[in-house]
């Protein structure tokens, strides 16, 4: 009854089944079996489907309010009992996007580290969509993505600010800054649908005139790495965070007129804020940019 509790409840929020199997790891039959038990249940439909979107019947509506109690009660429960469980290491687990889950969380392990020996920290990396996800529907404390949140059901805030630039294939020379009517004519390798990289960079670009049937795009991948590996291999010139680069690692160029950057931010429920050792976590990130 919990997990089809919990599958309920991300359904309902993100108004498709889809949607929420994608963020739970299933299948989408396997989340319509648990909505299917849960409706013989209680004998009434919790949803009108539709072709478009899915919506909560008043039978919906009412057992989401009881869900969220009960859900609630459910992560008060495990935290009290984890609490009580004889362990060497206290456990502090993130769920974090690309860049600050590869390159930024690991030069703050460090320092944490130091300061917190008694603690371990377990990081599980996603898109930025599937972190949010994980923290709304509480299967993850604390998020970290490379973007602003505006949601209702989240707080958050900046730890560090990002750039991000234009990496050039090797050999490849442009005059930096670059006028931004040259990047129409530029192959570019860009980050896939959903990453905070990439959202950044096309809403930068639409305001000034710039749309992505403007640009020349060659290829689309998953992760920074794979990012660098096809700027490596001369498939084409990428926007990377400059978190990312090492020094000489490649040769870069800022677009003329228009700085890119974008906050990296630390995202919670709303009622459950960062426990102290999360907030170490995030007092040793922002330390990076000191």
């Amino acid at each position: 009854m919990i997990e089809s509790l919990h599958l309920f409840r991300l359904v309902a929020r993100e108004g498709s089944f889809t949607r929420a199997a994608e963020l739970a790891g299933l299948t989408r039959p396997a989340v319509s079996q648990h909505i299917k038990h849960l409706e013989e249940h209680f004998g009434q439909p919790l949803f009108v489907r539709s072709t478009r979107q899915v919506t909560l019947t008043p039978a919906g509506e009412a057992l989401l309010q009881h869900a969220e109690r009960i859900l609630g009660a459910v992560n008060e429960m495990e935290t009290a009992m984890a609490a009580l469980r004889p362990r060497d290491k206290i456990v502090v687990e993130v769920a974090a996007s690309t860049l600050p889950g590869e390159t930024l969380l690991p030069r703050a392990l460090a320092r944490f580290h130091r300061e917190h020996p008694e603690a371990e920290v377990r990081v599980r990396i996603a898109n930025t969509g599937a972190v949010l996800g994980w923290v709304r529907d509480g299967r993850a404390d604390l998020g970290l993505v490379g973007q602003e949140v505006n949601d209702p059901w989240l707080e958050s805030e900046q730890v560090v600010v990002d750039e991000i630039v234009l990496a050039l294939r090797p050999g490849v020379v442009q005059p930096d800054p670059l006028p931004p009517d040259l990047l129409r004519q530029i192959p570019l390798v860009m980050r896939e649908e959903g990453s905070a990289t990439r959202s950044t960079v096309l809403h930068a670009l639409g305001e000034i005139g710039i749309t992505p049937g403007d640009l020349n795009v060659v290829a689309e991948v998953g992760s920074p790495e794979a990012l660098k590996t096809a700027l490596r291999s001369g498939v084409g010139d990428a926007f990377v965070s400059m978190a990312c680069l090492s020094p000489g690692e490649f040769a870069f160029v800022r677009l003329k007129g228009l700085s890119i950057r974008r906050p990296i931010c630390a995202v919670w429920q709303r009622h459950r804020p960062p426990a102290d050792l999360h907030r170490a976590l995030l007092d040793c990130m922002s330390a990076l940019a000191e």
